[in-house]
């Protein structure tokens, strides 16, 4: 059990958004050990560890040593004979605070956390000038979100809530992108509420982190901003150990001071860990030995085939290390050649979010071209809902993380990637599920990677399964991120209803499923389209807030249809007036449609040059 202790807030959000100054007050508090919490974790096995814990004393004083360098953040790496007494950790000072108080606070919290956390396997402390954390983990580049803070402004906001809340999340969702892409992972920004009102933002990263990570990391934090810290409040502060963001309707930062908010890069002495943010850009690291995947699967044994797609078989495998595999074995009559294979691997192998399927490597050897991937152990969604046993074990919260979780992953598709990527073909079968029933989006054989600003595209070949891709798409070959945002819309509406189109043994169906929802919408009987083996399980408002949603993203002008951004933004406000859906539109079926995928040839659609299609990579 890890042990916490909330002891005494000095000042909120790590001060990194308080313009700090040599100040007695700090000054008094550090020297009479003050602090905001600390948290020792994992106390079972340290006690015995007589290595384990010299590594720890070695670091504490390498971080000691090196605060007095002028250095706002350091991180280290002390190793020994045996791999698991290696101990990470780093520290972090608050922005242009005096060095030699950055030096006392890392050397205070140094010895509370020799003090406090005696048989800890990871602790840390936070003051109000410093932040310290060791771990046996190498957690500088990933995402830590435990333990989390969150203060709230005790003042309501006073004014149009909506206004403000669509604002805010604007506000706080531009720092996001703004503080993955700076060096410092720092940004702040204001915004006019009124002529007389502004909203205050800020937000933070550990200068360590890929922009990707920062990015969820922040997204994570803001989508808690309306819910479990400051819903109706005028201002509140997520706190992360790797991130933080805040709001406020004062100015708590000299926005007009870019210097003010430059942290140093991270220092590489000798001795720091090594940033391993970025190692799936480098091929070499991502290629594997035909010998070692043959062996990981047994020859590729008929009894480790777990799936089968268009472009190849799907195969479990067990590497050396003990790590579960998906191997995708391509067909040689796939089309592509070794340069363009290679060039994909790497577009594919930066996409990096949890509610993807991670691509971690590939083979191309002779005519051999296999793709490695996480393992995901629960199959797809749909092998749940549409089972009308297996269902039943997606209760509504269940379900509700799911859409959440979807919605993330396309979200990151569209905005948080460094390339800007439209899936093409999302339904619950290219929906994964771990093993805590979190969704991971597969199957990117569809995708098109696009321009930044680019709005719209065509093409020649609709790709696809009907009654997933959008109207505009299938009729005129026209497709932007409002594609995915209508099939996402159909996601939702067959999550709720545990129904989809067309017919089987096993199932419950509707012909159209949009046309369902709407017909149960405007009698005013939503309530009507939910899945009966939920009931009891759900909130009346959330579920009508879901099918609400589901309805914009299925309307038939893509204007019309919100971003994923503003999607988002919905699922995560609790109270929120959501605009009216409009009818959305009738589809003439083309013949059987259940379960084939299109590829329809379209007449006098001209070829794009701006997109590059993405093709055979994920596992079905």
């Amino acid at each position: 059990m890890a042990s916490f202790h909330l002891l005494f807030l000095l000042a909120t959000f790590f001060s990194l958004f308080v313009h700090c100054s040599p100040s007695p007050i700090i000054q008094a508090a550090i020297d009479n050990g003050t602090h905001a919490f600390y948290n020792c974790t994992r106390n079972n096995t340290s006690n015995t560890n007589n290595s384990y814990r010299s590594n720890i004393k070695t670091l504490l004083d390498w971080l000691s040593s090196n605060s007095s360098n002028n250095a706002r953040y350091y991180n280290a790496t002390v190793a020994s004979d045996n791999t698991l007494d290696t101990v990470y950790g780093l520290f972090l000072c608050v922005r242009d605070i005096d060095p030699k108080i950055c030096r006392l606070c890392v050397i205070e919290a140094a010895k509370l956390i020799s003090s406090l956390c005696t048989t800890a396997k990871e602790a840390l402390v936070w003051y109000s000038a410093c932040y310290v954390h060791y771990s046996d983990r190498r957690f500088f580049t990933t995402v830590e979100k435990s333990p989390e803070i969150n203060f709230m402004n005790e003042k309501d906001y006073v004014g149009d809530v909506g206004r403000f809340n669509n604002i805010l999340w604007d506000m706080l969702n531009d720092l996001r992108r703004e503080t993955g892409n700076a060096s410092a992972k720092f940004a702040v920004k204001s915004v006019n509420l009124t002529e007389n009102q502004k909203v205050y933002g800020g937000a933070w990263c550990l200068p360590c982190l890929s922009a990707e990570n920062c990015s969820w990391c922040l997204s994570d934090a803001i989508a808690e901003v309306p819910t479990s810290c400051c819903r109706g409040k005028s201002g509140g502060t997520i706190l992360y150990p790797s991130c933080g963001v805040r709001f406020e309707l004062y100015p708590f930062h000299k926005a007009d001071d870019n210097n003010s908010w430059v942290l140093p890069p991270p220092t590489n002495p000798r001795l720091s860990a090594r940033p391993v943010g970025n190692d799936v850009t480098t091929l070499e690291s991502l290629q594997f030995e035909f010998a070692k995947i043959e062996a990981a699967t047994n020859r590729f044994a008929a009894e480790n085939r777990i799936g089968k797609g268009g472009f190849g078989e799907v195969y479990k495998g067990v590497l050396l290390d003990g790590q579960e595999v998906a191997v995708k074995r391509l067909t040689r009559s796939s089309g592509q050649g070794a340069v363009e294979f290679k060039n994909e691997v790497q577009v594919i192998a930066k996409l990096q979010h949890r509610n993807l399927v991670r691509l971690l490597g590939f083979c191309l050897e002779d005519e051999e071209k296999i793709l490695i991937y996480e393992y995901v152990p629960n199959k797809s969604l749909d092998y749940f809902l549409f089972d009308p046993h297996k269902r039943k074990l997606l209760p509504w919260s269940q379900r509700q993380k799911i859409i959440k979780g979807i919605a993330r992953g396309i979200l990151y598709l569209h905005e948080d990637s460094r390339l800007k990527i439209i899936h093409r073909d999302l339904k619950p079968s290219n929906v994964l599920l771990d093993s805590n029933m979190n969704p991971k989006i597969s199957d990117f054989g569809m995708a098109r990677i696009v321009s930044i600003d680019q709005i719209e595209e065509s093409t020649c070949t609709i790709v696809g399964t009907y009654g997933y891709i959008s109207p505009e798409y299938a009729m005129h070959g026209y497709f932007s991120v409002k594609s995915d945002v209508y099939s996402f819309g159909i996601m939702v509406l067959e999550i709720i209803s545990g129904k989809r189109k067309g017919c089987s043994a096993e199932s419950e169906c509707v012909d159209d499923i949009r046309r369902y929802a709407w017909t149960k919408w405007a009698e005013q009987t939503p309530l009507e389209l939910m899945d009966p083996s939920m009931e009891g399980t759900y909130s009346h408002e959330e579920v009508i807030k879901y099918i609400h949603i589901g309805l914009l993203c299925v309307q038939e002008n893509p204007d019309d249809r919100p971003t994923m951004a503003t999607i988002a933004f919905y699922l995560n406000s609790p109270s929120i007036n959501l605009p009216s859906p409009l009818e959305p539109p009738y589809f003439q079926r083309r013949g059987n449609e259940e379960n084939a995928t299109s590829n329809k040839e379209l007449d006098n659609i001209g070829n794009s040059t701006n997109g590059i299609t993405v093709s055979q990579f994920f596992p079905r």
